[in-house]
């Protein structure tokens, strides 16, 4: 089938086309008869359940029903947005959308009974993201025995959240040296990761244990504990946009929890052109997106904090490369000073420490 037929199927039939984002929504309201499942006689044509599109393309609904009846109206609800007809087919805008898995909700009015039908539907993202590799500006001395989990830098001290049971602590550390200055040991059976800064407190989450620590930063005492759920029933990173907390879970999905009440308010997808980004890791959030590990790679992704979209992919490959008989694990680790504009990374296990400028890859 092409762009330019109108050949219209008895079945799911999908098809894209490029149109302009100009369109007002509909917002009038159809009776609320609903009719059960079994008893319905209308379809709706043009987008097969559980298809992939992307963001911003336009999607044609067509609805159909059997001889001698009627379908006076047709109300479409995808992301809040209510959109009708009054005729056979139906536009629909997705500039705009979310990207990850969205119901459109479709009410036909047959005959004055209210028919409903729910398609789900998985928007990738429009954007390719932008290629960037890095140079290493200098390196600093970092504890071989710390198992990087979370990392972040305020008022010249580097503040970090180290995993493992019977090994989990919390440590601020001098930049300049790698000397742990502070550290706070976490009970045996638990495996810490990321941590942030919320006003002068500190929050650490906790690998499967659903709970999380708030700390004072000044002496590390333990304020209060707290506890989560995610997709996963796992924690693995978490930092502070503005007025709320942002916590990954090691799939595609970020979770937005208000600081004070530590429960969540909103959540997203991280995806990119090609469908979820999973494994997402440490976050560290940076002049207006979140910068965040991909666990068993050697990638920072960026991503936009409304849309869960990757703006940009940094390939961080042999930044340590240095000689080490001892084993390494994985990269893990991004910290910010924001008034000299230093990026800082690290991985678990790592000796060392870099300070790093990223660079825009050119085109091959």
């Amino acid at each position: 089938m092409t762009f330019c037929s109108r050949i219209w199927l008895i079945v799911f039939l999908a098809f894209f086309m490029r149109c302009s984002d100009n369109h007002e929504a509909d917002k009038a309201t159809l009776p609320h008869e609903d009719v059960d499942a079994d008893q319905k006689v209308s379809q709706v044509l043009g987008i097969i359940n559980n298809q992939k599109s992307v963001v911003g393309d336009t999607l044609i609904l067509s609805f159909k029903s059997p001889e001698r009846t009627t379908i006076s109206s047709v109300e479409v609800i995808l992301n809040g947005k209510t959109m009708k007809s009054s005729g056979d087919d139906l536009v629909i805008y997705t500039s705009g959308s979310p990207t990850g898995h969205q119901n459109i909700v479709v009410s036909i009015n047959v005959d004055d009974k209210i028919e409903k039908h729910i398609l789900s539907i998985e928007f990738l993202s429009d954007i390719i993201p932008v290629a960037y590799t890095y140079r290493r500006i200098a390196w600093f001395t970092h504890d071989p025995d710390a198992f990087t989990q979370g990392l972040f830098f305020h008022n010249g001290f580097l503040y970090e959240s180290t995993g493992r049971r019977g090994q989990s602590t919390l440590r601020k550390v001098e930049l300049s040296s790698g000397k742990v200055l502070k550290k706070t040991y976490m009970a045996d059976n638990i495996f810490a990761e990321g941590a942030t800064l919320w006003e002068d407190q500190i929050i650490q989450i906790t690998y499967t244990s659903q709970k999380g620590f708030v700390y004072d930063i000044d002496g590390f005492e333990q304020l209060k504990t707290f506890n989560y759920s995610t997709e996963t029933r796992e924690g693995w990173g978490i930092t502070t946009i503005d007025s709320l907390l942002v916590m990954s879970d090691g799939s595609e999905t970020l979770y937005f929890l208000d600081p004070e009440s530590l429960m969540e308010v909103n959540r997203i997808k991280v995806y990119d052109n090609e469908g979820p980004v999973k494994n997402v890791n440490e976050l560290e959030f940076i002049e207006g997106v979140i910068y965040a590990n991909v666990w068993q790679t050697d990638d920072i992704i960026t991503i936009d904090i409304v849309t869960g979209k990757v703006l940009a992919r940094i390939d961080l490959t042999d930044l340590m490369n240095a000689n080490w008989s001892r084993t390494i694990d994985f990269l893990n680790g991004i910290a910010y000073d924001p008034d000299s504009k230093r990026l800082f990374v690290t991985g678990k296990l790592w000796p060392r420490l870099y300070e790093i400028k990223l660079l825009e890859k050119k085109p091959s």
